[in-house]
């Protein structure tokens, strides 16, 4: 099967991105994790939890997980202030921040430093970076996002999401947000009662969903 192209790497064919001179590569540094800005609202806390059981066997010794950081950098811009502002990995983020790790290795795809605060949000808009959003699906101003990772809200349903994924329900695509596409797809057919009280109900439920003819625009349909 061929390797299927990151997210990050479709960012970086949309913008400028900054290049080290030397090697024609994304930038890259290290960066506390506690000075990493989201550009999403909230997580699905099943999936960090998953992620987190995974990370035990590289928390073993500090060559394990620094071999695992390396190869997965988390994509960024870096913003008004010189702030970083992630664009993909908030669940690994939070899964590293609640496992201890206090920095990453950070991938630099554009430098938009220079532009005020406004433009710079809007620029995010425009490049499909930002998907300002709370825990219930609704729409913030950009400026209420968490201010840092530990910050990340709960959307249930983007834990619904994420299991239907998993039992494959739909494929993984590198359309940003799009897991987030689903689960605003199944708010708005799944009572939040369900979710809460049945989880494996709603699970199955939405399964049925995500095989409709209503389903058919969204990104990784695969019924």
């Amino acid at each position: 099967m061929p390797r299927q192209t990151s997210v990050a790497a479709v960012f970086s064919l949309q913008i400028s991105p900054s290049h080290s001179r030397q090697t024609g590569r994304l930038v890259r540094q290290r960066a506390p994790l506690e000075a990493l800005r989201p550009t999403q609202g909230a997580v699905g806390m099943l999936a960090v939890t998953a992620k987190r059981q995974r990370l035990k066997g590289h928390l073993e010794s500090t060559r394990k997980i620094e071999r695992y950081l390396e190869k997965r950098p988390i994509p960024a811009v870096v913003g008004p202030a010189g702030e970083f502002y992630i664009i993909d990995r908030h669940h690994l983020s939070l899964a590293l921040c609640r496992s201890g790790i206090r920095d990453v290795s950070v991938a630099l795809l554009a430098d938009f430093s220079a532009l005020p605060r406004a433009s710079f949000w809007a620029r995010m808009q425009q490049n499909g970076m930002l998907h300002p959003y709370d825990g219930l699906g609704i729409r913030i101003h950009p400026s209420r996002l968490p201010k840092s990772i530990g910050d990340l809200g709960h959307d249930p349903y983007r834990d619904l999401a994420w299991s239907v994924r998993r039992l494959g329900g739909f494929d993984k695509t590198v359309v940003p947000f799009f897991e987030f596409r689903w689960a605003n797809f199944f708010r708005t057919r799944i009572p939040p009662n369900l979710v809460a009280r049945d989880y494996a109900k709603a699970v199955r439920r939405a399964l049925r969903l995500a095989s409709a003819r209503s389903a058919r625009s969204l990104p990784g349909y695969a019924a």
